[in-house]
C-alpha cells in the first residue's frame, strides 16, 4: 500500500479540530453493516493487508471479494457445512487472475467436505493463514508493512502538533485542548498539511483552516542534541512539544527506533548458534516490550503537555522561538488580542467552546 492510499480528513466543530486517517481498514470496518457484518473476521484481516474488500451476495449466499494491487481477485465463498459437528460454513478461496474470463482461477483453499483442506472445516484461522500464504507469495505488502504507511500519517500530525485520541473501534488525531486560537490552529493544520502532502498522503480539509499565505513546510531533522537544547530553552509548551515529538513520534520518532532495534538484534542474535544465545534474544525482545510500554506512557504524557497549551513562567519565549513556531506578526496580532493568550485554561476539551464560529467543511486541495 502507498501513502496516497490514505486520505487524512480534518473537520472542524465547536470543539476543536480534529483529524480521522481513511483507508481500506478503516472503511471496511466503517461499511460494515448487515450480513457484512457477518463476515469482518474473514474481510479486516484482509483489509488491513491494505486490500479493498467487500461482500457481495453470489449463488448460494454472500461472497468475500477482495481486489489486489495487480488487478486480480481473491474471492472466498462460505460454502455449507458438510461436517455433522461444525456449526461454521466450510471455505472456498480462489484467485481469480482474469476478470475477462471468470472460469480462469486458482484454488487457493477448500474446506469443503471432500477439499484438501477438508480437516480444517469452518476454522477462520486456518483460513486466513492458506490466504496470507498465497498473497505473501504474490507480494502484497504484509500487515506491519501497511501499519507502516499507517503510521508515517501518524507521524506527520503528531510532529505538526496533534494529539492522538485511542479509542476501542476507532483512533484520532485532534489539536490541543487549550490551542482556541483561530490564528494558532491555521497556522498547525497547514503545517499538517504540509507534512502529510510532503510525504505524498491525501487529505481534505476546510479551506479556512488553511493557510495559504505560509511557506511550505518540512518535518523538522533535529539531533538528539538539538532536542535537548530546544526543550531547555523552550518558552512555551509549544517548543517543547514540537522538540520532544522528535522522540515520540509513531514509527520512525527516535524512541520507536530503538525498540525497533533491540527486536531486530534479539533476531539476528539468536541465529549466531551458541547456546547462550537464545537466552540473549529473548532478554532482548523482554527489554524491547518494556520500552516500548515506557515509549507509549511518554507518547501520552507529551500529549498531555499539549493540551497545556501554555507559556513557562521562567522561560521567556524568543522572537526566533515564535519564528521558528511559523507565527507570523498577522497571527501573533490576532493571539494578543484573544481572551485565549490571559486565561489560564485547565486543558478541558470542553474550553475550545469558546473558539471563534465554526466555518462550514470544504474539501481542499493542495496548497499552491
Amino acid at each position: 500500500m502507498q501513502p496516497s492510499d490514505l486520505t487524512v480528513l480534518f473537520t472542524e466543530n465547536a470543539f476543536g479540530v480534529t483529524a480521522h486517517i481513511y483507508g481500506p481498514d478503516t472503511l471496511t470496518d466503517r461499511n460494515a453493516t448487515g450480513p457484512a457484518r457477518r463476515y469482518l473476521p474473514v474481510t479486516r484481516p484482509l483489509a488491513q493487508r491494505g486490500l479493498e474488500t467487500g461482500v457481495d451476495f453470489g449463488a448460494d449466499d454472500y461472497i468475500v471479494d477482495a481486489g489486489l494491487p495487480d488487478g486480480s481477485r481473491l474471492v472466498i465463498s462460505p460454502e455449507q457445512s458438510g461436517h455433522a459437528d461444525d456449526a461454521l460454513p466450510d471455505w472456498l478461496a480462489t484467485h481469480h487472475s482474469s476478470p475477462d474470463d471468470p472460469d480462469l482461477f486458482e484454488v487457493v483453499y477448500d474446506s469443503r467436505l471432500d477439499g484438501p483442506d477438508a480437516r480444517n472445516g469452518g476454522s477462520v484461522p486456518k483460513l486466513l493463514a492458506a490466504v496470507d500464504e498465497h498473497l505473501d507469495g504474490l507480494g502484497v505488502p504484509s500487515r506491519q508493512q501497511v501499519q507502516a504507511v499507517r503510521e508515517g500519517a501518524e507521524s506527520a500530525l503528531h510532529r505538526a502538533g496533534f494529539i492522538p485520541v485511542v479509542r476501542i473501534h476507532e483512533t484520532h488525531h485532534r489539536l490541543p485542548a487549550a490551542m482556541v486560537g483561530p490564528g494558532e490552529r491555521r497556522v498547525t493544520v497547514t503545517r499538517a498539511v504540509d507534512y502529510l502532502r510532503s510525504a505524498g498522503y491525501g487529505f481534505t480539509c476546510p479551506a479556512d483552516l488553511i493557510d495559504h499565505s505560509l511557506p511550505p513546510a518540512l518535518p523538522p531533522a533535529r539531533s538528539l542534541a538539538q532536542v535537548s537544547k530546544t526543550i531547555a530553552e523552550a518558552g512555551h509548551t509549544r517548543d517543547a512539544v514540537e522538540a520532544l515529538s522528535e522522540l515520540t513520534a509513531p514509527g520512525d520518532g527516535v524512541l520507536d527506533q530503538v525498540v525497533g532495534a533491540l527486536h531486530q538484534t534479539a533476531s539476528w542474535w539468536e541465529g549466531l548458534g551458541g547456546a547462550s544465545d537464545p537466552h540473549y534474544a529473548a532478554r532482548l525482545r523482554y527489554i524491547a516490550d518494556q520500552a516500548d510500554g515506557y515509549v507509549r506512557e511518554i507518547r501520552a504524557m507529551r500529549g498531555d503537555l499539549a493540551d497545556r497549551h501554555t507559556a513557562h513562567p521562567g522561560r521567556p519565549r524568543s522572537a526566533a522561538q515564535v519564528t521558528a513556531a511559523g507565527l507570523d506578526a498577522r497571527v501573533l496580532a490576532a493571539l494578543a488580542t484573544s481572551p485565549a493568550s490571559t486565561r489560564t485554561l485547565t486543558g478541558h476539551p470542553a474550553e475550545a467552546v469558546l473558539a471563534s464560529p465554526v466555518s462550514a467543511v470544504r474539501a481542499a486541495g493542495p496548497r499552491r
